[in-house]
C-alpha cells in the first residue's frame, strides 16, 4: 500500500508540474539549487576532514542540529510543506495510521528537500573516513538524524497546524507558532552575534556546541564524533537520546492524525448581532466602499493576513539585532523606514487569498479600478496607522523627535509606493496559499520558487520608485542635512500618491483584461 501510495504521490506531481509551465521552470530551478547546495557541503565538508577532530566534532555537530532546525522551522517560515500526501487525502484509502505515516515519512524522504538532505548528510562520511569506528556509527546515526529531520517537520506542522481542532484553533496556534519563529529568528542573530564578540569566543563556541549535543536536535550527528574520541559511554547517552527523540515525535505525531482522522471536524457556531454588517455597514455603497470592507474584514479577522502583519514589529525588532543593540546610532532611529517597506508590500498578490471565490468578484461586474482602489484602501487603512505607531514609538525610544518628517516621509513614501506596486502585481499574478482554515504550511510542489522570485521582484521595484523619498530621509537621519527630512515629508506624500494612483489606473486596466486567467489559475492552484 505504501508502494501505490508514492507511485500516486509522484503521478500527481507530475501532472501538477506539467499543466503549469512556471511551477515546472520553479520545480527544474529548486533542483538545480540543491544540485548547488550539494556540491558546496560536499567541498565543505571534505575539508572539515582534513582538520583536528575537535573542531570536525563541533562542525558536524552545530550542521545536523541547524539542519534539524531547519526542517522544522522552515516550513513554518519559507517554504511549507508539501501536501501532496495529506491525511485527509489518504484518510479515504484502506490503510492504517501507521501506514499513513510512514508513506508520509517516506514521501518527504524522495521529495527535491529530502533528497537533498539524504544525499547531503552522505558527505558527513567523508569526515569520519579517518575513524572506523566513527564511520560504522555514522551508517547507523546519519539516517536516524534524516528521519529525525522528516518526522519532526511533520510532527511539528501537525501540532501547530492543531490537527483535530476547529478551524479556529488550528489558526491562533498557527499563528502564534509563525510569530514565534519570525522572532526567535533575530533572537538567534543576536545570540551568535554576541558569542562571536565575546572574548575567548573559539572555548565559548566549544561549550555550547558541546551542550548542544545532549538536545534531540543534535544528538544524533554528535554520536560518530564521541566516538572518534574515544569517549564510547557519552556517544551511546546520545544515540538513546536520539532514538527516544524519534520514538516521541513519532507517538506525537501519531496522536495529532488518530485525532484527526477518527474525530470529525469541529464546527463553531458563532452568533451574530442581528443587523450588523461590519465594516459594510460604515463604508460607502459602491464597488469600492464595498471592496475596501471586504477588504478590511480580511485584514481584521482572516488569521492568513494577520500573519504577514507580523512583519512590521519584526522589523525595528531585526534593525535592533543587527546593529547589536545600539539606540545611540542612527539605524534604529530609521527602522521605520523598513517597517514602511515591508507593509507596503503585503498585498503583493492579494487576489490570490481570494481562491476559487475570486469567481463571485468577477461576476458582480466591478471594474479594474474600482477593485484595484478598495483592496489597497483596505490594506492601506490597516498597515498606515502601524507604520506610523512604529515611526513614534521607535523615534519615542532614541529620542530624536527632529528626525520625526524625515522617517514618516520616507516610511509613508514606501508604503505608498509599495501599494501602488501591489495594485499592478496582485492583478498579474497569483501564488498558490492556504485555504482560510487550512494548514499555514500547504505549499504546491514547484511554487516555493516562483513566489520567491515573486516577493523579491516586487521588492525591489519598490526600492527603486521610493528613491526620490528615501533619499532625502537618508540624508536627514544619516548624515543631519538640514531641512531634508522636511524635504521628504513633501516627496514621500506627493510621490507616493502618485504612485499609488499610478498603481490602481495600470493594475485596474491589467485586472479588465487578465481576470480570468487569474482565476484559472486559482482553480489549477485548488486541484494541485
Amino acid at each position: 500500500m505504501v508502494a501505490t501510495v508514492l507511485k500516486i504521490r509522484f503521478r500527481v506531481l507530475g501532472n501538477t508540474l506539467s499543466r503549469s509551465p512556471m511551477q515546472l521552470v520553479g520545480f527544474i530551478f529548486g533542483v538545480i539549487g540543491a544540485v548547488w547546495m550539494l556540491f558546496l557541503a560536499g567541498v565543505g565538508l571534505f575539508f572539515v576532514g582534513t582538520l583536528d577532530l575537535d573542531i570536525a566534532r563541533a562542525v558536524i555537530t552545530l550542521a545536523g542540529a541547524v539542519l534539524t532546525l531547519g526542517w522544522v522551522v522552515g516550513p513554518i517560515f519559507a517554504a511549507g510543506l508539501d501536501t501532496t500526501l495529506d491525511p485527509a487525502k489518504l484518510a479515504p484509502f484502506p490503510m492504517t495510521t501507521r501506514q499513513m505515516m510512514v508513506a508520509i515519512t517516506a514521501g518527504g524522504l524522495t521529495g527535491v528537500p529530502g533528497i537533498t538532505t539524504a544525499i547531503g548528510s552522505l558527505a558527513v562520511f567523508l569526515v569520519w573516513a579517518r575513524y572506523p569506528a566513527a564511520a560504522v556509527a555514522a551508517v547507523v546515526c546519519v539516517p536516524l538524524g534524516v528521519v529525525i529531520c522528516v518526522v519532526a517537520s511533520r510532527a511539528v506542522a501537525a501540532l501547530a497546524a492543531g490537527i483535530g481542532g476547529g478551524r479556529r484553533t488550528r489558526e491562533v496556534v498557527g499563528l502564534v507558532g509563525f510569530a514565534l519563529v519570525i522572532f526567535a529568528s533575530p533572537l538567534f542573530i543576536g545570540v551568535t552575534n554576541l558569542l562571536f564578540s565575546a572574548s575567548e569566543q573559539g572555548a565559548q563556541l566549544q561549550t555550547v556546541v558541546s551542550a548542544l549535543s545532549w538536545t534531540p536536535v543534535a544528538a544524533a550527528w554528535a554520536v560518530p564524533g564521541d566516538l572518534a574520541a574515544g569517549a564510547w559511554i557519552t556517544g551511546l547517552l546520545k544515540l538513546v537520546i536520539a532514538a527516544a527523540t524519534l520514538a516521541l515525535l513519532w507517538v506525537l505525531w501519531r496522536r495529532s492524525l488518530a485525532a484527526s482522522l477518527v474525530g470529525p471536524p469541529a464546527r463553531v457556531a458563532t452568533r451574530r448581532r442581528s443587523g450588523s454588517l461590519g465594516w459594510f455597514g460604515i463604508m460607502p455603497s459602491s464597488p469600492v466602499g464595498a471592496t475596501w470592507a471586504r477588504s478590511l474584514t480580511s485584514w481584521t479577522r482572516d488569521f492568513r493576513y494577520l500573519r504577514q502583519l507580523l512583519l512590521i514589529p519584526f522589523a525595528p525588532v531585526l534593525v535592533l539585532v543587527y546593529s547589536r543593540g545600539d539606540l545611540d546610532g542612527p539605524f534604529f532611529a530609521a527602522s521605520g523606514l523598513l517597517v514602511g517597506f515591508f507593509a507596503g508590500i503585503l498585498a503583493y498578490t492579494d487576489v490570490s487569498y481570494d481562491g476559487t471565490a475570486f469567481a463571485t468578484v468577477m461576476q458582480t461586474g466591478i471594474r479594474g479600478r474600482a477593485d484595484r482602489l478598495g483592496r489597497m484602501l483596505g490594506s492601506a487603512t490597516v498597515s498606515i496607522p502601524l507604520v506610523l505607531l512604529a515611526d513614534v514609538v521607535t523615534l519615542g525610544i532614541v529620542g530624536r523627535w527632529e528626525l520625526l518628517p524625515a522617517v514618516i516621509g520616507g516610511s509613508m513614501g514606501l508604503t505608498l509606493v509599495g501599494l501602488g506596486v501591489s495594485a499592478v502585481s496582485s492583478a498579474l499574478l497569483v501564488v498558490p496559499t492556504p485555504a482560510p482554515g487550512d494548514s499555514p504550511f500547504k505549499r504546491v510542489p514547484g511554487s516555493t520558487f516562483t513566489m520567491f522570485l515573486a516577493f523579491f521582484l516586487c521588492w525591489a521595484l519598490v526600492a527603486v520608485l521610493a528613491l526620490p523619498a528615501v533619499i532625502p530621509a537618508v540624508m536627514a537621519v544619516f548624515f543631519g542635512v538640514t531641512g531634508a527630512g522636511w524635504v521628504s515629508l513633501a516627496i514621500g506624500l506627493l510621490w507616493g500618491a502618485i504612485v499609488f494612483a499610478g498603481g490602481v489606473f495600470i493594475g485596474g486596466k491589467r485586472f479588465d483584461a487578465g481576470a480570468p486567467t487569474l482565476l484559472a489559475q486559482l482553480r489549477a492552484f485548488q486541484g494541485a
